[in-house]
Order: C-alpha cells, then structure tokens, then sequence
C-alpha cells in the first residue's frame, strides 16, 4: 500500500509507524526505558465455575417454581370443579322439591290417590285390578303435562305409592311395574309417610337410582280428618348434572353406587337395560349410561374403594383430572356412600408447565453460552488465553482507557496512531485501525508529519508545534470529518508526553463534540415527533393546562380530530374550549368535578357529555391528574378524555340486566337473603326476597343492616352464626338444618349457604337459600 493510500484510510489525517513492536506494546518504543514488572492474579477458572453453578440452580429452582404453580393451577380447577358440582347438585334437588310439593297439593291427584287407596284395598291389595287400572291412567293422564317436561331428556322419574308400606301404585316412567311394597328398599319413602313431612335425600332403588324428592300426599278420610293416604316422589340421575358440567367447565359426571347395594336393591333386568356394571376394583357399579368419554372412562378404571378425593392422570395423550364427592344413601345400614366423580381436561395446563419449562431451559442454556462467551471475549480483550493468569496492572490500564466516553488518541510525536479507544471509534470510524505489519511493508521510509489532515494549517499549525516542541500543553478547535463525510467542530486538547531525556515522544488526543448539543435538540425534537405520533394513535385524547390558567390547553393530542371532531389548533387558540363544548345538562356537574382544589390524591375521574362540531354528543371518561412542584404547589393538570359510548351503553345493558334478575329472585318460592361478610368477620344482612320475607315475617325493612343477634334470641344468634362462620371457614357451599323463631312462628328450615368470592379470592358475601320445612 502506498503511503499516500494510508494517509487517506485513516480519518484524521494520522499514519502508523513502521515498528511491528507497536503490535503489543503502544505506551512504549523499542530501546526506551523497560516498564516495572505487572502484578498478576488469578485467571477466570474460579469465576467460571461460579458462574456454571449459578445458573445450574437458578434452573433447578425456577423449574421447581414452574411445577409448583401447575400444581396450584390443578388445585384450583379440582376446587371449582367440587364446587359447580356441589351447585348442580344442591339446585337440582331444590328443583325435585318444588315439583314434588306443587305435585302433593293438586287437588286432582289427591282426590285419585285417596280413591286408589281404597280400591287397592278393596280390589286385594296388589293394584292389579280393573279398577286400580282405570284410576292408575286417570292419574298418569292427570299428571302428563308436567311428566313430559319432567322426564323427557333429562333422566328423571315421577312415582305415586300407596300406604304405610309404600306400594308402587304408579311409575310414570315404568307403568308396567307396579304393585311391589318399597318400605323395606326406600326407607325415605316410610319416613316421610310416617312424619307427614317433605324430605329430599338419595337412594336406590328396583328400577332407579339417584336423588330423590319425597312429600306426602294429605286427602280426607271418612270422619273428614286428612290423613296421609300415600306419597309422590320426584328423582333424577347423573344426566342433568353432566350436561351441567359439560355446558359451563367442559367437564364429565357419573355416578357410582355400591356394588353390594346395587346387586341387592336393583333388578337384574333393569341392570342389564341400564348397563349398570362393575368398574375400578369392583366396589362400585356404574349408573349407566355407556361411557363414551375417553377421560371419564379412564377415570372409571381407577375407582377404587378407598377414598381418593381428586387426583391427575393421563388418557390418550391428554393430562385429566378427577374429583370425588360422597353421596350419603339414605338411612343406609352399611354406611357405604354412593359417589359422584367429575373429570376435567388438564392439558393446557400441562403443555403450558412444559412450554415455561422448556423455555426456561434454554433461557439459562442461552445465559449460560453467552456468560461464557464474555468471560473469554474478556479473556482475550486483556491479551491472555483462557482461564490463565492475566497481567493486572495491563488490564487495568487498558480498562481506563477504553472505557472513557471521551474519544482519545494516542499518537506518536510525528502524528502517527498507536491506539485509539471505542468512543474514538464510533466519532470518527474504524479506519484508524491499519495492520501494523502490512503498513510496515508498504512504507520504505518516514515521511513528514502531514498535520493537515487534522485540520492544523496556518498560524494555528504553528501554535500547536510551539507548544508541542515544548513538552506543554495545546487547546484549540478542528473541524474533522466522521466516517460518513460530515464535518463537525471539535474541542481538542493535546497532552505531550516526555521520555526520560526530555524530549516529547507520544501524544494524547482528548476530542470533545461541541455539536453534541445541537445533536441532542434533534434527537429531543424526533422523540417529540414520536411521542405525537404514539399519542395520536392512542384511544385516549390526552392534554395539559397549567393550573393559573385553567381555561388555557398547552397541549393536546393530535387524535381529538378522530374522537371529537376538533383540531389542535382550535383547542390551543380557542377561549375556554373545554366549558363552552360541555354538555347543558351535565356543565354544572362537570365544571365542579373539575375543580382540582377538592380532588382527592390529587386525581379526579368523572363522566359527561361533550358536543361535537356537528351537534351529535359523545359520553367521555375524564381521568386527570394534578402535578405539584418541588415546593408541592400545584403546578399543571395531565389527562386524559376516553370514549365511553360503548361503556355508558353496556352500564344501561347491565343495569336492565340487574333488574330482570330482581324480578326473577323475587318470583322465585324459596326463602333467599344475602348476608355481607365483614373485614373483621361479622356478618350483617344484606338483602331478602319476598319469599324471605313471607316466610319469617322479616320486612326488607326490618332484615336489611341487621345482625343475626339483632333479630334473634341469643341461643339462636350463636348457632346461626356457627353456620356462617362455618361456611367462611371452609370456603364452599354447605346445608343444614334449623329451627328458628322468627315474627311468622316457629319452623324448622332446611338452609343451604354458598360463599362468594371477589376478585381478590377473599369471601364477601354469603347467599342463603332456605326450604320452609313447616311448623317444628
């Protein structure tokens, strides 16, 4: 390469010297005094084997928490699955019993059962006769209506018997079967005949098994008294409560009974039509239909006769999870329960656990190559190989140099470059960088300083060699070119250095931009243009106005134009924008709302109408924000204007929605009321229905804002408020039953409590559903 090429490589105008030791030493020369001997310390081995058992924990320990999280995410969906089961199950039996109660009241019904009573027994007893059979279809035609929206679809039956001894007079759903005594199979159905009174519980029986309605059916005898002349039972099976789940958790139910009790109470004919068989280990016979699910039927194969509660398995290449709840059989005499079991696909769970596990991992993998590859660039940057002894006193040196902001140069007397840092680089490019070894080759002899190419002519060139000759400093001002051909003025100070004879050998070059702060405006005003433009793109229309000045817009956001219909420049030069395009209706609001003087934490959020150029209005939500100085005086407003059309028209949708729902609760026969859950755990009524307030004789007026112990004897309070604070306790849906005075008597009440949660999991409210069970 020709000397005069070199010259032009190199941005300011500096040449390298022909001397191949410059390669490794640049602070020194050949034959000049030899520098004292570097301390040493040890190389990087240590670090990197921290470093490499770092990242091995910081793995295991971030895998462990991505575990730990699935596993609390399946806990949670096993609790929602056991609580919209419980929910299914509770209102479909509240159901049977109102069904079974409008059922016991017609009129119709006991008028034939009382008349079957008597010509059952008059016929023999087993019901078989003409006349039982005519008034066997008289009644099934009696109830039909009510039977075909019963039954139909939803695996439900309805069922009429007779006497002390229960005998099946009528099966809607199975009318060839009658005449069977059941007292001995359906305890429930003795009971409730014994007692006169309602009651809801699950048994199996010859034909059907599952959760049943029970109520007595009062007609006159022949001295005019009633008497209880037979029993109306109301039942469903598994099928509600599945397509329940299926509708609202995509989830599956079955129903399990007792192998023993299943084999002893059930016909063999109706096991076979049913397909009611053994599954798990045995213990438990399913109560059909077929299962066609893959995940309920591998949950099948793992019942066992032990209780399991809930547990995760995997079927066909899918994560499950399976709950079971007990179901008390009544009065059963070997206190084995029937079952519930629900199911639950898990597998976004489980693929989202691997997909964090597996991005984990190679997150650390990533850090781990990379945290490697710095420790040898850094190895390499102090002039040593890998993980061996480095000299201390270099590194540091050389640390000091490169990380200066400033650009700086090291020269030699003549101009030449010897070594240049990275803030020198990214200033004036990389082209001062020229292989030592090929400009060696290139240059035949030295050639004269060429000071020009720095920009040094004229009297400043001498100045600059005076000062030099001298051993003294030199300050002045050079216009240098960057690597893309621009010119720009620099502050330079030059700082000879003396070797031990006096004479100046090498010389420091320290540049300072004094364009920076021009460079700084525009890169202040393109963020400005950046800021307008991500404002303008932003649903919201954002302003500022200074406090004094209330009625003065600083700033505005280009998208008002979009929103409102206005420019900028009509806000920023109109009088008092904001008050003359409020709303008639909402202004006086709104201009008080407005007053920062009485916001609270110094932020404000209201609602109101605007007007838009063309007359139409447009509800805004209004989020502004007082500034304070250092001083803490107010200073500006900062907000905010958001379209809340679609907002105010949802609120009235709501609202509507709101007062259907009243109507409904309020239609509805049971007792329902609302008890607020307070910070400290009191519990004070919060609302009742009319049914509520029929049943107990408690107005809204008197109810609402009351304690428990505010309208009951002190006894009662206490156990009312166990229950409550049972339910608290254990976060799920409970019932119970009770005997209470209230205004409207004393009655017994079959009460069923839900907790309600907000947003936080906290419970805040408790809704209570009670069955008036009659007078105690």
């Amino acid at each position: 390469m020709a000397r005069g090429t070199l010259a032009r490589v190199l941005p300011l105008g500096g040449q390298m010297r022909d001397n191949p030791a410059m390669e490794t030493k640049t602070y020194t020369d050949v034959g000049r005094r030899t520098p004292p001997s570097p301390r040493r310390r040890p190389g990087l081995r240590g670090i990197w084997l921290l470093v490499l058992l770092a990242w091995v924990v910081l793995a295991v320990v971030g895998a462990m928490a991505v575990h730990g999280e699935f596993r609390q995410g399946v806990d949670q969906r096993a609790d929602r699955l056991l609580e919209s089961l419980d929910y299914s199950l509770e209102s479909r039996q509240a159901e049977l019993a109102r069904i079974a109660r409008i059922l016991a009241k017609d009129q119709r019904v006991r008028e034939l059962m009382s008349q079957a009573k008597a010509m059952v027994a008059l016929e023999g007893g087993g019901g078989g006769g003409d006349g039982a059979q005519a008034l066997r279809r008289e009644l099934a035609e009696a109830v039909t209506p009510i039977s075909i929206e019963l039954i139909h679809g939803q695996d439900r039956v309805l069922q009429f018997h007779l006497g002390a001894e229960s005998i099946s007079f009528l099966r809607v759903h199975a009318p060839e079967h009658f005449g069977d005594e059941l007292a001995e199979v359906r305890p429930l159905l003795g009971q409730v005949f014994r007692q006169g009174r309602g009651a809801v519980g699950f048994e199996v029986g010859r034909v059907f098994s599952g959760f049943r309605a029970v109520e007595p059916v009062w007609a006159p005898d022949r001295s005019g008294a009633s008497r209880v002349t037979g029993t109306v039972e109301v039942g469903t099976g598994v099928a509600p409560i599945d397509a329940y789940l299926q509708e609202s958790l995509d989830a599956r139910a079955a129903l399990l009974l007792p192998a023993s009790l299943a084999e002893a109470n059930i016909w063999d004919e109706m096991r076979r039509q049913r397909n009611i068989a053994p599954v798990g280990d045995g213990s438990y016979y399913l109560d059909g239909p077929a299962v066609d699910h893959p995940g309920l039927a591998a949950a099948l194969e793992d019942v066992r006769s032990d209780e399991q509660g809930r547990w995760r398995f995997a079927a066909e290449g899918e994560q499950w999870l399976g709950v079971l709840r007990s179901v008390p059989i009544f009065e059963a005499s070997n206190g084995r329960a029937a079952r519930l079991l629900a199911v639950e696909s898990v597998e976004g769970l489980h693929a989202g656990m691997q997909q964090r596990l597996v991005t984990l991992l190679l997150a650390v993998f990533l850090a781990f190559l990379l945290t490697v590859g710095a420790l040898w660039l850094l190895s390499r940057w102090q002039g040593t190989r890998w993980m061996v002894v480095v000299d201390q006193a270099k590194t540091e040196r050389d640390a000091l140099f490169q990380l200066s902001p400033q650009p700086v140069e090291l020269t030699d007397a003549d101009g030449w470059t010897l070594q240049v840092n990275e803030a020198f680089r990214q200033v004036f490019g990389a082209a001062a960088f020229v292989d030592v070894a090929e400009s060696s080759e290139s240059c035949d002899a030295p050639e004269e300083p060429r000071w020009s190419g720095r920009g040094l002519e004229g009297l400043q060139l001498e100045a600059f060699q005076r000062a030099v000759s001298r051993g003294e400093r030199w300050n002045g001002a050079l216009r240098l070119p960057s690597p893309l051909g621009e010119m720009g003025w620099f502050r330079v100070q030059v700082v000879p250095i003396r070797d031990e004879l006096g004479q100046t050998y090498r010389l420091w070059w320290f540049f300072q931009d004094v364009e920076r702060e021009r460079r700084a405006v525009a890169v202040a005003q393109a963020e400005r243009d950046r800021l307008d433009d991500l404002l303008s793109a932003s649903p919201a229309v954002i302003y500022t106005f200074p406090v004094d000045r209330p009625d003065h817009v600083e700033y505005v956001s280009a998208n008002i134009r979009e929103i409102l219909g206005y420019t900028p420049d009509e806000l920023l030069d109109g009088p008092d924008w904001w008050a003359e395009t409020l709303h008639p209706d909402d202004r006086e609001r709104a201009i008080r709302e407005g007053d920062f003087n009485a916001w609270a934490d110094d932020r404000k959020q209201s609602r109101y109408r605007l007007m838009r150029p063309d007359g139409t209005t447009l509800w805004v939500t209004d989020n502004a924000r007082l500034l304070r100085d250092a001083d803490g005086r107010p200073e500006r407003v900062v907000g905010a204007l958001i379209d809340a059309q679609e907002t105010v028209a949802l609120e009235r949708r709501l609202a509507e929605s709101e007062r259907l729902y009243r109507s409904i609760v309020e239609g509805v026969e049971e007792a329902i009321f609302l008890v607020r859950v307070g910070p400290e755990g009191t519990f004070r009524f919060l609302a009742n229905n009319s049914a509520h307030a029929r049943a107990t004789g408690l107005s809204a007026d008197a109810f609402v804002g009351q304690t428990p112990a505010d309208i009951l004897p002190p006894d009662l309070a206490g156990g009312v408020q166990a229950h409550y604070r049972r339910c608290l306790d254990e976060g799920r849906t409970i019932r119970y039953t009770e005997t209470l005075d209230l205004p409207a008597g004393r009655r017994r009440w079959r009460t069923t409590l839900t907790p309600i949660r907000d947003e936080e999991g906290r419970i805040v409210l408790i809704v209570g559903v009670g069955v008036d069970l009659g007078e105690f």
